[in-house]
């Protein structure tokens, strides 16, 4: 597997004015001047964050509308801790990118929020194939938190609520792996309408939820784990379950504690690198291109 190394980060970015001229690059491909239609190649406006056409003066602004748009942080910054997120295996925390930027909590937890939000998953076509389906459930043992925090998971007649949060995932064997935090009504079944062909083979754990698929899909194997089953020849959920163990192992290790709201990030953020996990070397530009 090929890797992109720091060493090679370096090289190809040494200033702020060399990763502007890769969001330039980015967005404007084949530019033709929008105001004269000339296609002469447009220049850098010196101490600023954009370009200008050499016959009729009129500047674009390669950052605005995207996350570096208002940033006072430098956009060498930026590209650093983007290429930092693209060689590690459970991901870099908030702290992490204080201590390295020397920055605000504040600003390294919105810029590691506003990376993940570039890693989310941008292919909604239905998953086809063999598809591995599985939940698993995100938060501290109620049986593990103060009195004073049990306080909050307590209903009307004081009776404690669960206070973890689902997440569905669905991994096309061979292919890919998308998630969905469940912070909604939509049922199990609805959640697999949306995400999964009708020509499918389904492989899911006995949950009562799944049942009746067979109906509305090609194949729906179920692997009871009640009954100590977790494999029945090719019909599995290990390699689905090997992700909520990555996902579990990056919010313990490196974050300690992910709010509901801002979950589907983090499982944005594994999704992407699991997806990715072959091509390192590319993970940085794949980032960066979901910037336009």
């Amino acid at each position: 597997m090929n890797k992109y190394t720091i060493a090679q980060f370096r090289k190809e970015y040494p200033n702020n004015d060399a990763c502007l001229d890769k969001i330039f690059k980015l967005r404007y491909t084949n530019l033709v001047c929008p105001k004269c239609e000339s296609d002469k190649p447009f220049n850098r406006v010196e101490g600023r964050r954009s370009y200008f056409c050499p016959s009729c003066g009129f500047q674009l602004y390669p950052t605005k509308g995207t996350i570096f748009e208002k940033t006072t942080t430098s956009l060498l910054d930026w590209f650093l801790i983007i290429h930092m997120q693209t060689t590690t295996r459970n991901g870099v925390s908030a702290k992490e990118i204080e201590r390295t930027l020397d920055v605000c909590y504040k600003t390294a937890l919105r810029m590691a929020h506003q990376i993940k939000i570039l890693m989310a998953n941008r292919n909604t076509e239905p998953l086809t194939g063999v598809i591995e389906i599985d939940e698993t459930y995100i938060g501290g043992l109620m049986k593990n938190k103060h009195g004073k925090d049990k306080a909050k998971y307590k209903d009307e007649n004081g009776d404690f609520i669960d206070n973890k949060t689902g997440v569905m995932g669905f991994m096309e064997r061979g292919n890919t792996v998308r998630a969905e935090v469940m912070d909604d009504e939509k049922s199990f079944k609805e959640r697999v309408r949306n995400n999964v062909d009708k020509s499918a083979t389904l492989i899911t754990d006995s949950h009562l939820s799944y049942k009746g698929l067979n109906k509305e899909y090609n194949q729906h194997e179920v692997i009871s784990h009640s009954e100590k089953e977790y494999a029945r020849g090719e019909y599995h959920t290990n390699t689905i379950e090997g992700v909520w163990s990555q996902l579990k192992r990056t919010i313990k290790g490196t974050h300690i504690h992910v709010s509901k709201k801002h979950l589907q990030k983090y499982v944005d953020e594994i999704t992407f690198r699991y997806n990715h996990r072959e091509k390192q070397a590319e993970m940085f530009d794949i980032i960066l291109s979901h910037v336009v």
